[in-house]
């Protein structure tokens, strides 16, 4: 049976914009469209008689293959983002929906996938997530400045956070979020007055209760925008305790979103090594018996078993000496 014989069928697979490739039965092209010579940059004598892995780009993992495959062989439909390359090198995106061909006793006779170009879209979305990125550092730098704070603490609270992350076992994109999010962990103290943030000695009864609305006062100023969800979290909850002890809402143990807990070991790491207004910096090796100290308390557990391992290894102080202090 060829399906190329069907005079509309071939009309339709000529003329439309999105790239369409059908091979055969051994995954050899048979046929490529006008749009994807217009993609790729392959000519259809460059292609036929090939398998796609001409176009196979190395940033598509193994394992996205093994799930589309399942999905091929068992009938279906496979749908997702994928990413090849063109003639040139160049890296392109395409939503790619791929399936059997069957015939009307319903046996497969060859495979056909269809490319939707949505490299411009996920440009646009990296441009959009930079400017993003951009917007949480200002914003978060305004809040450390009023904290007499400067930039290279975020930058190794965010990396710290990243490293525990991972050592947890995160998915890169998670821990990637959780890092960039950890910047913004004290933006509400843009509403906190400036003689409480930095006065030098002890607060008052009431000067103490005013500090402690900064969590909610940064969730407030994040709203509910879904980019960031993971921020508002950290900046909720950040002071929150294992034990259920600490504020603003005596949260305890797995309640508390995991990226506050991260976040939390990393701040209160980076805090107690670097002087502030009211303190001297600790040395880092008291600062992380202080860390293992609130073990089971103050901490979750398997954070600071993280973080531990992290310290041993030596990764705690590549950061702290890739942003030192200021």
């Amino acid at each position: 049976m060829n399906i190329l014989n069907d005079q509309a069928f071939h009309f339709a697979l000529e003329n439309t914009v999105d790239s369409v490739v059908i091979t055969d039965m051994e995954s050899i092209i048979q046929y490529v469209n006008p749009a994807f010579t217009t993609i790729t940059g392959y000519a259809p004598d460059e292609v036929l008689g090939k398998k796609p892995s001409v176009l196979k780009s190395d940033s598509t993992t193994v394992e996205t293959y093994k799930k589309m495959w399942a999905v091929i062989l068992s009938g279906g439909w496979w749908r997702g983002e994928i990413q090849n390359r063109k003639k040139d090198g160049e890296l392109w995106y395409s939503f790619l929906s791929i399936s059997q061909i069957r015939d009307t006793d319903g046996t497969p006779f060859a495979y056909i996938g269809i490319s939707r170009d949505i490299t411009e879209i996920k440009r646009l979305e990296e441009r959009l997530f930079e400017m993003s990125l951009e917007a949480i550092y200002m914003l978060s730098m305004a809040a450390e400045a009023k904290d007499n704070v400067t930039g290279s603490h975020l930058q190794r609270v965010r990396f710290y956070s990243e490293a525990i992350a991972r050592q947890l076992g995160l998915p890169e994109e998670t821990v990637v979020e959780i890092g960039y999010s950890s910047m913004m962990h004290d933006v509400g103290k843009l509403n906190v007055p400036d003689e409480i943030l930095k006065k030098p000695g002890k607060l008052s009864p009431q000067e103490w209760a005013e500090m402690k609305k900064h969590p909610s006062k940064g969730a407030a100023i994040l709203r509910d925008q879904p980019f960031y969800g993971v921020a508002r979290d950290i900046a909720a909850h950040h002071h929150e305790r294992w034990d259920g002890q600490g504020y603003p809402q005596g949260k305890r143990g797995e309640e508390i979103p995991l990226c506050s807990r991260i976040v939390t070991v990393a701040d209160v790491f980076d805090a107690l090594t670097t002087s502030r207004p009211y303190k001297n910096a600790w040395p880092d090796e008291v600062a992380r018996a202080k860390i293992a100290e609130g073990k089971g308390t103050f901490f979750d557990p398997k954070v600071v078993d993280a973080f531990e391992q992290l310290y041993k290894s030596g990764v705690i102080s590549e950061i702290k000496h890739r942003y030192p202090l200021e």
